[in-house]
């Protein structure tokens, strides 16, 4: 059966890539949290949750709060108001530099732990591919391709953090045609340009990432600046 596979950086970027984790490292600021245990709804599995976090997060910067666009006191004086031309082109965002939604994504192999950030934006391209191995699923060959890990999913994160789906890790004996016979194969070397460790859940985290994400996406789509205090 095909697993889930999380591919981390040990060293994350020196620069934030994500408008959540810049946010939340900015210096002299301080930033109100809101957060979101994400839940895998009707499934019990402790390992899994021992290994394995989403925590879905509001944060808006107290120093600096959002302000509302000053609207202009008429027609007449926002025309003749003159504008250049980055600023005509700029998307009118008032919370942009004061306040982040995502999420924060824990894991750990039982020696090390680390959490890396996602803002709520990526969570969609996540879902597609979880999605694609539903599709994956339902056909016999193309699932039987997946778990022999002739075809493999995978979505990268801003941060750096890779998910992927493919099969168990040398169970399957691949076909191979005898004019290669003399040939030696490709020993599986990881990136020496990338310290990561990877961590690998049985099929079962499969469908345990995916209802975390949902759970994640759910309520960050229901919650906003507006009710970051709790009026919701």
């Amino acid at each position: 059966m095909p697993c889930l596979e999380i591919k981390v950086a040990a060293q994350r970027l020196a620069e934030p890539a994500t408008r959540l984790r810049t946010l939340l490292e900015k210096p002299g600021a301080a930033v109100l949290r809101r957060n979101f245990l994400a839940e895998a709804s009707g499934q019990e599995h402790p390992e899994l949750q021992a290994h394995l976090r989403v925590t879905a997060v509001l944060a808006v910067n107290l120093t600096d709060p959002p302000r509302e666009p000053e609207s202009p006191s008429s027609p007449q004086e926002e025309t003749e108001k003159p504008q250049s031309d980055a600023a005509a082109h700029e998307p009118a965002d008032p919370l942009s530099a004061s306040f982040a939604k995502g999420m924060e994504v824990w894991i750990t192999d039982g020696t090390r732990l680390t959490c890396v950030h996602a803002d709520a934006d990526e969570i969609a391209g996540a879902m597609a591919m979880f999605d694609a191995y539903l599709r994956l699923a339902r056909y016999q060959p193309a699932f039987q391709r997946l778990d022999e890990r002739i075809l493999g999913l995978s979505f990268t994160f801003r941060e750096g953090l890779t998910l992927g789906i493919a099969g168990q890790p040398g169970d399957a004996a691949h076909a191979v045609d005898l004019s290669f016979a003399s040939v030696s194969a490709i020993p599986e070397i990881e990136d020496s340009r990338d310290t990561r460790f990877v961590v690998r859940f049985p099929d079962a985290g499969i469908s345990f990432f995916h209802d975390l994400l949902r759970s994640a996406s759910a309520w960050l789509e229901e919650n906003s600046y507006t009710n970051i205090l709790g009026a919701k």
